[in-house]
């Protein structure tokens, strides 16, 4: 998402990957498939995936050779910001350390997000965002109208919360570059992040309580409802407003709230953004041709520049699609060197032992 989000603002990035051990969000939604369609169009039929890389360009490149090192060495000479989340010592065991990449590159932006961030007691662990979330007390915030411990199904805020601080630490980073010539490191601990979200102040329960809350209708929908203070006892009882709104209608509990002086919608799915009143005119879906799913709509980016919403420039890169773009126009390497390489085995999987 860190890269998402610089891609759509017009940055060229450059996801690195190796046919043998590839992003695992690129079966995201399609794990049932395995077996029943050929792997190479299964690891890029991800919808999440296609959302979450779409305007980027796809290089592969064998890491554990020198020469594909070497790659990645060329392509971090040329590069503003390097991305990576691998567990803490990852990128010094491939050769990568900081005093490396500063002397690759002495303008380089390094953004590290890795579990629990370095010279943490546990930096070596290897996790995923659920637990992450977990450790930094988020899922014991979920919980059902009685107040009892549910926890995220599946999507946790560890992710979204750690790449937009990895955002804004990469685009400061290159500002910073720009103005005293010298580039940085960031570490963030994603953990770290998580407990920085858990910091909001909770309401009193005071006269003045305001009722607010995600409650189900007579009519099966939910309603995300928020009344001013002293008016919810004109819907009954204060401590039934669920049972209220649970015996009416959808559109009663949004007329009678709203009627209120409150606010209240119901909660859409997103599927049903396209064509809901909210989002009229708005572009919220954006056309992109897959080369193995075919033509599909993404949620567009929601920055509009000059009045003008960014579009999709490419859809998400298949691995390694970019290879002899990434090579010839950013490396600028002779085509008699990128056929070198091909031959090697380092950028092509048809070439693996």
């Amino acid at each position: 998402m860190l890269g998402q989000h610089l891609a759509d603002l017009g940055a060229e990035v450059v996801k690195v990957e190796w046919y043998k051990r590839y992003d695992l969000y690129r079966t995201r939604g399609v794990e049932h498939l395995a077996g029943k369609m050929p792997e190479s169009d299964r690891r890029e039929s991800s919808y999440p995936f296609q959302c979450l890389n779409r305007n980027k360009l796809g290089f592969a490149a064998d890491l554990k050779t020198d020469l594909g090192l070497d790659l990645v060495k060329d392509l971090i000479r040329e590069s503003d910001i390097l991305i990576e989340n691998f567990s803490v010592g990852t990128l010094d065991k491939l050769g990568l350390d900081s005093n490396t990449l500063r002397d690759l590159n002495e303008l380089l932006v390094v953004i590290s997000l890795s579990a629990t961030g370095r010279g943490s007691r546990v930096e070596n662990l290897r996790s995923y965002g659920l637990m992450l979330s977990a450790l930094g007390g988020f899922e014991s915030e979920v919980k059902d109208e009685n107040g009892d411990f549910l926890g995220s199904p599946t999507f946790v805020m560890s992710d979204p919360n750690a790449a937009l601080f990895g955002v804004f630490a990469a685009l400061a980073g290159v500002l910073h570059s720009r103005d005293s010539g010298s580039g940085s490191v960031y570490e963030c601990s994603q953990v770290e992040a998580v407990v920085s979200l858990m910091d909001a102040p909770v309401a009193p329960k005071t006269d003045q309580y305001i009722t607010e809350g995600v409650f189900r209708t007579a009519s099966g929908d939910f309603c995300a409802i928020s009344l001013p203070p002293n008016t919810h006892t004109k819907l009954g009882d204060p401590k039934s407003t669920s049972d209220w709104i649970a015996n009416q209608s959808t559109d009663v509990v949004i007329s009678k709230i709203k009627g209120l002086g409150g606010i209240a919608t119901q909660v859409r799915d997103l599927s049903e953004t396209e064509s809901a009143e909210e989002f009229a005119g708005s572009e919220v879906r954006q056309a992109v041709d897959h080369p193995i799913t075919g033509p599909t709509k993404l949620v567009a980016t929601p920055w509009l520049i000059n009045g003008k919403r960014s579009t999709v420039r490419k859809p998400s890169p298949m691995i390694g699609a970019d290879n002899d773009y990434v090579m010839h126009d950013i490396l600028g390497y002779a085509s008699e060197k990128i056929a070198s390489i091909h031959s090697s085995g380092v950028v092509d999987e048809v070439k693996q032992n």
